[in-house]
């Protein structure tokens, strides 16, 4: 017989109340195309906008109402591939402004809304390594060594008022706080007065080495051996320790000069430094070593970084202005009974026609040829054009005017720019090179054979040239030319334009920047076959607070030509230029603008000076 166990009221009251709670704070979704719709268009005029966060939820919102619509979800990862995108950029520009917490605040956003994406990764990853502390790296050891003898004196207070020899004087002291000497033959023995009230052992101890010039060494809690100061004593009965320091990213000056300050200023001559592992070992006395080891913790911090955003601009402007009225400036005056006789000559037959007509009558003479210009039998006369007449009878004159009279008025302005964005991220006072242009070859020096240039090789020569050779296309004429080659020596040289750029980081943040710009280029003419080039060049200092820009303008090439078409002498009047003469002007400009900003993106070293060390003297 089986028996089933069924839970109490309480049990099932409890669990239908919480089911009841599941299911109001996440009620099952129906499937609804009409709200999708709905929800979509609001995502739709979220995105333009550029709302995308809320374009992100109306676009979810939507996915969820119809999850067969795939327009929805390909709008969703539109929506949160731009999102990341402006998330990432807002991060980079937050770090360059050195704002780190919202650098990391954007990027942690954009992480949660794709985690696969890889820029985002990327981006993360070089945060974590700038949180990373950055100290000196000490190799760990096989064993781990005990820790120093340290004395265990009584804890009592002292007063002295002593006068002897100073092996006395130090057997009294130590005696009082119930530590044993064990005296060097090297301690002084002449007369020594101590005199102090109230001290403890740790003063007592530090007035005593003074007074006695000696230094103690624990050889366990109750005993100390005492020898006199000197760099053979400490030499012998100090303990020495033995270390290895890794020295990352240094060159190989930069770790010999660090083993150069171990000597020099601490004084621990047993130091190597090991270039192809990067290690520093040394050997000393303890005391040493661990002011070695805080010194080095500031120093192999590494230097400061300082990322240069460099911005070029070349701007080319062209300006033409034409400008005046052109006057004629040729006339043909002619006699008119001399042109209309010539006319008349020339057409006997249109004439004869003309008069048996009855057009014109035989002596009309002007009468005759106006009918033969309009008749177009006459043309390219100087009837054909406007005139003017003057005088009368045989003297009886006229004038043309080649060209008539025009009034320009006209402008023509043009305007190029070239931008190039860089940046450039570079250590605390190292040099950092920017170029932009060509290398064009020059050849300085050329080589060519020295020797005769005839051939005398049997089987090679002309008299003796193999048939076989010749079969294989080698002739003598190739031979002698291959003798006669000229090699040509070649320097390439950089034009275009070059900036070089140091910056220095102040103790107040502010960047100090060496400038050197050079701008090469060819002139055209050359010397002795090498072309000429023409240099510019700037260099100078200037010292830029936060977010500030250095700004360089050069004047690449200005030319400008004025020319003035109009009548001598009364085009050259003074008021007369404008209304008798017509000016075309034309400028043209090159300009180079370079816009640099420093941003420090690292700052090793914020305090002006590190933690003090004291080292022990004899």
């Amino acid at each position: 017989m089986m028996l089933r166990r069924f839970p109490c009221r309480t049990c099932m009251v409890t669990l239908m109340l919480t089911g009841i709670a599941a299911y109001a704070q996440n009620p099952p979704r129906k499937h609804d195309p009409a709200a999708a719709t709905r929800a979509f268009v609001e995502g739709a005029k979220a995105m333009e906008k550029d709302d995308l966060r809320g374009a992100i939820r109306d676009f979810e919102r939507a996915t969820e109402l119809d999850p067969s619509h795939r327009d929805y979800a390909a709008s969703l990862t539109i929506a949160k591939e731009h999102l990341v995108t402006q998330l990432v950029q807002e991060a980079s520009k937050a770090r360059l402004l050195g704002d780190e917490a919202k650098a990391r605040a954007s990027l942690t956003e954009a992480y949660r809304l794709d985690p696969q994406n890889p820029i985002v990764a990327q981006h993360l990853d070089e945060l974590t390594e700038d949180v990373v502390p950055r100290r000196a790296l000490v190799m760990p050891a096989a064993e781990q060594p005990s820790p120093a003898v340290q004395l265990a004196p009584d804890t009592a207070v002292a007063s002295f008022h002593l006068q002897g020899p100073g092996t006395d004087v130090v057997r009294q002291v130590l005696d009082a706080y119930g530590i044993q000497p064990t005296l060097d033959s090297s301690v002084p023995s002449q007369s020594v007065r101590f005199d102090a009230d109230n001290v403890d052992f740790a003063q007592a101890a530090q007035l005593l080495k003074l007074a006695t010039g000696t230094f103690f060494v624990p050889l366990d809690e109750k005993r100390v051996l005492v020898a006199a100061d000197t760099k053979e004593n400490r030499a012998k009965y100090e303990r020495q320790v033995t270390e290895t320091v890794y020295l990352p990213g240094l060159t190989q000056e930069e770790a010999t000069e660090i083993g150069n300050a171990v000597r020099q200023v601490f004084e621990i001559q047993q130091a190597t430094v090991e270039q192809q592992q990067h290690t520093l070992t040394v050997r000393g006395p303890q005391e040493r070593v661990a002011a070695l080891n805080r010194t080095l913790a500031g120093l192999l911090e590494g230097r400061s970084q300082v990322l240069l955003d460099l911005r070029l601009y070349e701007i080319d402007q062209s300006r033409l202005v034409n400008l005046g009225a052109q006057l004629p400036q040729q006339t043909t005056v002619f006699n008119v009974p001399s042109e209309v006789n010539q006319i008349l000559q020339n057409n006997q037959s249109a004439v004869q026609q003309i008069i048996a007509s009855g057009l014109a009558n035989a002596g009309d003479n002007l009468a005759i040829v106006a009918i033969l210009i309009a008749s177009g039998a006459v043309t390219g006369t100087v009837f054909n054009q406007p005139f003017a007449l003057f005088g009368g009878g045989i003297t009886e004159s006229g004038i043309t005017l080649d060209q008539g009279a025009t009034l320009n008025l006209s402008l023509n302005s043009s305007e190029t720019r070239e931008i190039d964005h860089v940046q450039l991220r570079v250590q605390d006072q190292d040099e950092a090179t920017f170029r932009s242009g060509t290398r064009y070859p020059i050849i300085t020096s050329t080589y060519s054979n020295l020797a005769g240039t005839s051939l005398s090789i049997n089987g090679i020569s002309q008299a003796g040239l193999s048939s076989y050779l010749q079969n294989l296309g080698i002739s003598a004429a190739a031979l002698e030319s291959s003798l006669n080659a000229t090699i040509p020596q070649v320097q390439y040289q950089d034009l275009g334009l070059t900036l070089t750029a140091t910056p220095r980081i102040q103790q107040g943040r502010d960047v100090s920047l060496k400038l050197d710009l050079k701008i090469t280029s060819l002139t055209g003419q050359t010397l002795d076959g090498n072309p000429i080039l023409s240099n510019r060049q700037y260099t100078g200092f200037v010292t830029l607070a936060k977010g500030e820009s250095a700004l360089v303008v050069s004047n690449l090439t200005k030319q400008q030509s004025l020319a003035v078409s109009g009548l001598p002498g009364l085009s050259e009047l003074p008021g007369f230029l404008q209304a008798t003469a017509n000016q075309n002007t034309d400028v043209t400009t090159s300009k180079m603008v370079v816009l640099i900003t420093p941003y420090i993106v690292r700052l090793s070293h914020p305090h002006p000076a590190g933690q003090m060390v004291m080292l022990p003297v004899h």
